[in-house]
């Protein structure tokens, strides 16, 4: 009987020793030195079977080394272009050598490149990762990686054993209890809320209209709502969210120069929400809630809409169909920090009948935030 099995080459790499001698006749290719070894009843060398694992464990360890690479300043070093390992080492006060350690495994991961013989710049997506880069990554990469953020995820198997949020679970408080009480990771948490808000895509997909009156429910410090508002110079604006939140606002309105355009209001959606704006946003807020909790918000904002009002609604929608690597990877984030996983929009209409509301579209944005326009149901 024959043997057909795949031959590989092992260049660079010893044949194995119960076969140490390069063979030639039937079933061997010697080419350039080349050392080909069969293998028998395996059609995927091993190394690629444990390709997925590799890069689960790999991508774990990156992690710590990006989140050092910011610290320690790369990232702004080299926004203004490329830089020798030397130059870089005096410029951050660190030891070459030791610099070396996380500067490799980020060229490695596509964050940096090497143009020549130790001399690094930023890729496209180390690009990023800059301080001044309007995609929000970089905080939302800070709030991932920092303290409780990062430590409730140890919690994660305890949280789908019992139903209770990993965060809770690790702090003893829910997240939004939690942020009351610790002014440093708030500012960290609203941060990375705030940079990354999907105001672009609001403007150009939703189309917000020019005249009337939005109100941000959830809104925070205001940001996404202050960039509306220089956007749209005649549109009026209601900020709204819980009083602890909304008393940071004034600073940032006033700096963007729309704070005689914006009414901050303090209070909960949970209770009511300010009625007879044109349009209510949500950014953000729909993902963070179970569905129990969801539907008494959005009967709140159903009661405060008049008959031609608009619920924008932001959100990253995962697709079963086309499942996408980080929606699923935000998901798992949603479930940790809040214990509700991200709804597909089809969860999203259940929810929005049961509350008189109706889907009218969807604006997608691939892997990316995308806006569901609602209405009061007829």
């Amino acid at each position: 009987m024959t043997d057909t099995g795949p031959k590989v080459s092992t260049r660079g790499r010893s044949a194995p020793p119960t076969d140490p001698r390069p063979r030639t006749g039937p079933g061997t290719d010697l080419e350039r030195g080349d050392v080909v070894v069969e293998l028998r009843g395996t059609e995927v060398p091993p190394e690629e079977d444990d390709t997925a694992l590799t890069g689960i464990v790999s991508s774990a360890m990156l992690m710590h080394a990006v989140s050092a690479l910011v610290g320690l300043g790369v990232i702004d070093a080299l926004a203004d272009g490329p830089l020798t390992l030397t130059d870089l080492a005096r410029r951050l006060q660190v030891e070459e050598d030791r610099l070396l350690i996380v500067v490799r495994p980020a060229t490695v991961a596509g964050l940096l490149r090497e143009n020549g013989p130790d001399l690094f710049t930023l890729s496209p997506a180390g690009e990023r990762l800059r301080a001044d880069d309007p995609s929000g990554l970089r905080d939302l990469f800070h709030m991932c990686t920092y303290g409780d953020f990062l430590q409730a995820w140890t919690h994660l198997e305890e949280a789908i054993r019992t139903g209770r949020t990993a965060f809770e679970l690790h702090t003893g408080r829910e997240l939004f209890g939690y942020l009351g009480d610790n002014r440093e990771e708030a500012t960290i948490f609203h941060r990375a809320m705030n940079a990354s808000a999907p105001v672009p895509a609001l403007l150009e997909r939703a189309d917000l209209p020019h005249e009337g009156t939005v109100a941000d429910l959830g809104g925070g410090e205001g940001a996404a709502l202050a960039t509306i508002l220089r956007a749209r110079p005649h549109l009026e604006g209601i900020l709204f969210d819980l009083p602890e939140v909304v008393e940071g606002a004034a600073p940032l309105l006033r700096a963007e120069d729309v704070d005689r355009r914006c009414t901050i209001v303090g209070g909960s959606f949970f209770d009511r929400v300010p009625p007879g704006a044109d349009v209510y946003l949500m950014t953000r807020v729909m993902q963070n809630w179970s569905d129990a909790d969801a539907l008494r918000i959005l009967r709140n904002v159903r009661e405060a809409m008049h008959d031609t009002s608009r619920l924008l609604i932001t959100g990253h929608l995962p697709e079963r169909e086309r499942p996408s690597r980080y929606l699923e990877a935000m998901s798992l984030s949603m479930f940790v920090l809040y214990g509700a996983p991200l709804r597909t929009s089809e969860r999203y209409e259940e929810l929005f009948h049961r509350a008189g509301l109706t889907l009218r579209a969807v604006h997608r944005v691939p892997e990316g935030e995308s806006i569901m326009d609602v209405r009061r149901a007829p």
